[in-house]
C-alpha cells in the first residue's frame, strides 16, 4: 500500500498568509507616511503664512509710524502654536539735499514645536521697504 503525500498545501497557505500579511504591513506603513508627508505639509505652510503675516504687520507698524521696534513677538488666534518674531532695523539715506530716505530691513521668523523634534518647523521670511521722501 502505498502512503499518499500531504502537507505540500499547507506550505503554499502558509507561503501565502505571510506574503498577504506582508503586503498589509507595507500598505499600512505607506498610507502612514504619506498622512504624516501631508501633515508637515500643512505646518509648513502654515508656518509660511504666519511668517508672512508678521513681515506685513512689520511694514504696516514700519511705514505708518515711521519708526522701528528692534523685536517684537505677535500672537494671534489664527497662528495658536507658533512663535511669531519679528525684527526691524532702520537706516537713513540722505542723497545730495533732497530729504532723507527712510528704509526698513525687516525679518519675520514663525516656528512650531521645540527644535529637534519631529513637529519642529519654521519659516523665516525677510524684506526691504522704504518710504519715499516728501
Amino acid at each position: 500500500m502505498k502512503r499518499a503525500q500531504t502537507g505540500f498545501t499547507l506550505i503554499t497557505a502558509i507561503f501565502l498568509l505571510v506574503v498577504a500579511a506582508a503586503l498589509v504591513i507595507y500598505i499600512t506603513n505607506f498610507r502612514v507616511v504619506q498622512q504624516t508627508t501631508l501633515l508637515y505639509g500643512v505646518q509648513g505652510a502654515r508656518a509660511n503664512q504666519a511668517a508672512r503675516s508678521g513681515i506685513e504687520w512689520g511694514i504696516h507698524r514700519s511705514i505708518v509710524n515711521d519708526s522701528c521696534v528692534a523685536s517684537s513677538s505677535i500672537t494671534h488666534a489664527a497662528f495658536t502654536g507658533f512663535n511669531i518674531q519679528v525684527e526691524c532695523s532702520r537706516s537713513t539715506h540722505i542723497e545730495g539735499a533732497a530729504a532723507p530716505i527712510h528704509t526698513f530691513n525687516l525679518k519675520s521668523v514663525a516656528s512650531s514645536g521645540s527644535y529637534g523634534s519631529l513637529d519642529y518647523v519654521q519659516r523665516q521670511i525677510r524684506a526691504t521697504v522704504s518710504i519715499d521722501p516728501p
